[in-house]
């Protein structure tokens, strides 16, 4: 089954939200698509992908195009590269300006090579702003044009608070058209997920399931929205490491989603056992990752605070896994000092969108409004934002539990919690499966907010026990 649409949101939906962002800014705003970044020589190009509010606010944009919205005349100024006989040639014919315009709503479209004579013309003594994207090119150019002062690996400098707080005013509520494409995103990853399930043995490389995901992707017209995490060794949070050999006794955890042309995308993750059944320690373990799985998704609701759902979480984990007595006393109290973070040590989720962790590079201003504060302790501090829901928001809720030998060794936290854990018990979690360790479990899924409370927009991808070992290598 194909999902992936050939017409992404329509071009009126664009020019909505670019009518909506006019109305919100009081000062022109100059914004780049980025270009292409070569590869070890200049004409050996990766694949283009333009910066996420760029693409929010045009579908399709071209390598190296850039936009100006003016409020006083509430006029969008678009930019793009000359049609020339040698880009045919190797790219294919491109849209004349004259059809792009009508195609997409615009005010204008001018020569790209003119940008910066008619945007310092157009904004005159007026300051114009604008935001810094990943192409250090077009971060400069920009910067040149403008006088703002951006810096993309600053999330204080990023761009104008103001400004960045109106772009997510418009990207933080999902309109019908992009929870479609979202849908999309979660079905596709969905089947992703199920292959490398089904494909999973003793025997088999980390990299060929990993090929079976990445494959899905591609043959609905997708890419990877983040590098796929597909590891035994679920314990290394981010591992990109696809070099081991599966064998009875370990974990799978993966961790992928698809990105859409569109650029929307799904984020999820499951963890699973080799040889398709869980053992007693794998079980009791998974359960509880589960139950605090659910026990947030069933929090969200419009006004329900994140960090508020972070915490329950962190609650169900610790009440766990005092009944299986790995730690001690009352989960409430164990939370409050942090005793939790050494087995679940970072945030329950992030915002997700058109970019995977939607707005990110925005930093504080948009992951904690209202003068709330990122806590300095370590685990929480990792918690990547700290918002209230709201109807069309959309965050992933990704408990997990894992036993990691650095944390769990270190003297600093044995000292701290030699009281809260039962660090003896502990120990034959990482040195079981031929001290290969236990490694980690997580559980994920991509969670729309909405009026009435929730919809788990990837609850098709399995993740009741039973259900997964159904499942699990029944394509070998």
């Amino acid at each position: 089954m194909a999902y992936a649409s050939s017409v992404m949101p329509s071009p009126s939906h664009h020019q909505n939200r670019r009518k909506q962002f006019l109305a919100s800014i009081d000062s022109p705003v100059l914004l780049m698509a980025g270009g292409w970044i070569s590869r070890n020589y200049p004409a050996n190009w990766s694949a283009f992908r333009a910066d996420s509010t760029f693409l929010f606010f045009f579908p399709e944009p071209e390598a190296n195009a850039a936009a100006l919205f003016d409020p006083k005349d509430k006029s969008v100024t678009l930019f793009l590269d000359e049609r020339t006989d040698a880009d045919a040639l190797w790219h294919g014919p491109t849209p004349s300006f004259a059809v792009m315009q009508k195609k997409l709503g615009v005010t204008k479209i001018e020569k790209r090579a003119d940008l910066d004579r008619l945007v310092k013309k157009k904004v005159g003594s007026r300051k114009c702003k604008t935001l810094a994207v990943a192409d250090p090119r077009a971060t400069a150019e920009a910067k040149k044009i403008t006088g703002d002062k951006v810096d993309f690996f600053n999330t204080k400098k990023v761009g104008d608070p103001a400004m960045l707080l109106a772009i997510a005013e418009l990207r933080n509520h999902r309109m019908p058209e992009e929870i479609t494409e979202m849908r999309k995103a979660a079905a596709i990853t969905r089947d992703a997920h199920k292959l490398a399930m089904a494909h999973t043995r003793a025997g088999v490389t980390e990299q060929e399931l990993v090929g079976h995901v990445v494959g899905t992707f591609s043959k609905h017209g997708c890419v990877e929205a983040y590098g796929t995490i597909l590891s035994v060794r679920g314990e290394v949070l981010h591992n990109h490491d696809h070099s081991n050999t599966l064998k009875n006794g370990d974990l799978v955890l993966l961790d992928a989603g698809a990105e859409l042309a569109s650029g929307y995308c799904g984020d999820v993750t499951r963890t699973w056992p080799v040889n398709g059944r869980f053992s007693p320690a794998q079980r009791d373990i998974y359960d509880i990752v589960l139950a605090a799985e659910k026990a947030s998704i069933e929090m969200i609701k419009p006004g329900q605070r994140y960090l508020e759902i972070h915490l329950e979480s962190a609650r169900v984990i610790a009440d766990g896994m005092c009944q299986l007595g790995l730690m001690n006393g009352n989960a409430d109290d164990l939370v409050a000092c942090g005793a939790h973070t050494l087995f679940f040590p970072h945030g329950v989720g992030h915002l997700i969108g058109i970019d995977v962790h939607d707005m990110e590079g925005f930093g504080e201003v948009v992951a904690y409004p209202n003068g709330r504060k990122r806590s300095k302790e370590f685990g929480t501090a990792f918690l990547r934002n700290d918002i209230d829901m709201a109807t069309g928001m959309c965050v992933t809720i990704e408990p997990g539990i894992y036993f990691v030998p650095a944390i769990l060794h270190d003297a600093k936290f044995r000292a701290q919690h030699k009281h809260n854990v039962n660090f003896d018990k502990v120990e034959r979690f990482l040195t079981m499966n031929g001290k290969r360790g236990f490694g980690g479990i997580r559980i994920e899924d991509d969670v729309l907010c909405t009026k009435s409370g929730y919809d788990v927009l990837s609850s098709e991808v399995p993740k009741e026990r039973v259900a997964l070992e159904a499942l699990i290598g029944s394509a070998c």
